[in-house]
């Protein structure tokens, strides 16, 4: 009774407003029963009338040779779409697709050929981190809507250790019916996990980086049907609503005119409290690397990096090619080479790929795996053939470029800073320290650039003329100069002093009134670079000092740094 009501509803509507026939509407309300959502396609005249749609309608593709885009409209709107008068054609979701067989047991994704239960994804999760405890950790970003794990798994030599690293995040399967991509995180977790300390490729990234990686973002939907199939895999949110719509935009909060969904305030959460660096987002229904912008073309405003962007996007490319030579077709659906920039191909706003480049300063790109989203199971091992060298390549990036750790130059304790390319950065491209260790991490493409460090409350430091190479690691520490210092900062200050002060013939003395043991004496310049540094183990009452510093210093005002177990002095020399 239900589904004829349904229909008859439907009927109604065309009616109403003439847009559809029968068959169409029968075909538009067996896809919602089945998945909650329509898939169909809208012919249009130029590729600018995609801006004139609704935000309700979530456009999968669009193919520019045709001017067509393929799209779907969750359940809630359909009406919404009836109104709209636009001629429109339901598409099958089962015409390239030959068998969804599932795995019900761990023992049958052995081959890689299946789609696990949500039972055996859960498993294979927790079997990963209890097989390698030394290198994997299972963390929780939150739950699904219908209470579902939205799982995320660590992977790195010093799991339970914050070290200087660069953090790397991959996700698949935001759009639960885009079924390739949870497949190939799973496979790549295990790849990683049972090649360590046997491929030298795999040590060095997993003994260098700290590797994120959550292969299904969206668990309702691709178990809309059931926790026992993915055949009826909805590309929406239970909610109704598209995850990758629902983030923030550059100068909206609400694009798509939607409440945050849990599951991107817990998605939003996590990035806030990591660090990532790089971050892939993982897709299908086309097969290209999109790279920043989504929403902007690049005559409108490219990414600061975008010769950067342009370089990594091809190299994954270019290794897809080369495993995928018998498949000649494949990558080449968007574009001949493999790549494009979001917005060139479609705009959108709300996507994750641009809320982790604007808001988080994360490099992150979208990857297109398959143009066919309900894959046959028999293909996964071929397109994990077709990725894994180009995941693996991907994440090194993360290791290349500007490095360093921010320091305070006075109690040398880590700090956050900012670190900006000059006469480069735009729209936040810059990037920040990270705490607890200080260490920054800047991605950029080969040239020689001027970078400055700053932090309110410290006096900023610019050095020029850094040459950076492709493949290649530049490593720049740094220690910010507090502002204001004064000549006496704490009060065993009194308990030493420096003479002659100016400093003249190049050599000074520090005599000590008081007995200290493991002393530590270093001087910074005015934009804490160390200039001099010396240890010693035992001070006795009386003691002096010599710092010659003869041909070592300009002539200029110096800062003398004493730590001492007691605290810590700072005392301002000039040298004229």
């Amino acid at each position: 009774m239900r589904s004829f009501l349904f229909i008859i509803s439907f009927l109604i509507t065309a009616i109403s407003f003439g847009q559809k026939d029968a068959v169409a509407l029968i075909k538009a309300q067996q896809q919602i029963e089945k998945y909650s959502d329509v898939f169909f396609k809208i012919a249009i005249n130029n590729k600018d009338e995609i801006q004139n749609l609704p935000s309700y309608i979530s456009i999968d593709k669009y193919v520019n040779n045709q001017n067509l885009i393929y799209a779907y409209v969750h359940k809630s709107k359909f009406n919404e779409l009836l109104k709209l008068q636009i001629p429109f054609e339901v598409i099958s979701r089962e015409m390239n697709t030959k068998s969804l067989t599932m795995a019900t047991d761990v023992s049958e994704m052995s081959d890689w050929n299946r789609y696990p239960t949500y039972e055996v994804y859960i498993q294979m999760m927790q079997d990963f981190a209890t097989n390698y405890p030394d290198i994997a950790r299972l963390e929780s970003i939150g739950n699904s809507q219908e209470g579902k794990e939205i799982l995320v798994l660590k992977i790195t030599d010093n799991p339970d250790v914050d070290e200087d690293e660069p953090e790397f995040f991959y996700t698949g399967q935001m759009h639960g019916n885009e079924l390739v991509s949870s497949i190939m995180l799973l496979r790549l977790i295990d790849y990683l996990l049972a090649n360590y300390n046997s491929d030298t490729q795999v040590d060095n990234l997993i003994n260098t980086i700290e590797i994120w990686i959550n292969p299904l973002a969206n668990p309702d939907g691709l178990y809309q049907g059931g926790n026992d199939t993915v055949s009826s895999a909805s590309r929406y949110l239970e909610n109704g609503v598209d995850p990758n719509r629902n983030f923030p935009a550059s100068d909206d909060d609400h694009p798509d005119s939607n409440a945050w969904a849990q599951e991107t305030i817990d998605m939003m959460t996590f990035a806030d409290n990591h660090h990532f660096v790089l971050s892939s987002n993982i897709h299908s229904g086309a097969e290209v690397v999109n790279y920043p912008w989504d929403e902007w073309e690049t005559y409108v405003r490219s990414h600061a990096d975008d010769d950067w962007w342009q370089f990594v996007s091809h190299e994954y490319a270019d290794m897809v090619f080369d495993n995928s030579s018998s498949s000649e077709a494949y990558f080449t659906d968007v574009s001949a080479d493999g790549i494009t920039e979001g917005g060139d191909w479609y705009v959108i706003d709300g996507g994750r790929q641009d809320y982790m480049n604007y808001y988080k300063q994360c490099r992150e790109f979208t990857l297109e795996l398959s143009s066919v989203q309900f894959l046959d199971n028999n293909e996964l091992p071929n397109h994990w053939d077709y990725n894994n060298n180009s995941f693996l390549k991907y994440m090194e990036q993360s290791l290349y470029g500007l490095r360093g750790i921010i320091t305070d130059s006075v109690t040398g304790d880590p700090i956050e800073a900012k670190v900006s390319i000059e006469n480069h950065d735009d729209d936040n491209s810059f990037v920040f320290s990270d705490l607890p260790i200080g260490n920054y991490h800047r991605l950029i493409y080969e040239g020689t650039y001027d970078v400055t460090y700053s932090k309110s409350g410290y006096i900023s430091q610019t050095i020029s003329a850094v040459s950076l190479t492709n493949y290649n690691t530049v490593t720049q520490n740094i220690a910010l100069v507090p502002e204001g210092l004064g000549i006496d900062t704490i009060d065993i200050s009194t308990s030493l002093i420096i003479a002659p002060n100016p400093i003249i013939d190049g050599e000074t003395f520090i005599t000590f009134n008081v007995a200290f043991s493991d002393v530590s004496i270093s001087i910074f310049d005015s934009l804490g670079k160390i200039v001099y540094k010396s240890d010693l183990k035992q001070i006795e009452i009386g003691d002096r000092v010599a710092l010659n510093l003869d041909n070592k210093i300009d002539k200029a005002v110096y800062f003398v740094q004493i730590r001492m177990p007691q605290g810590i002095v700072v005392k301002r020399i000039i040298k004229i």
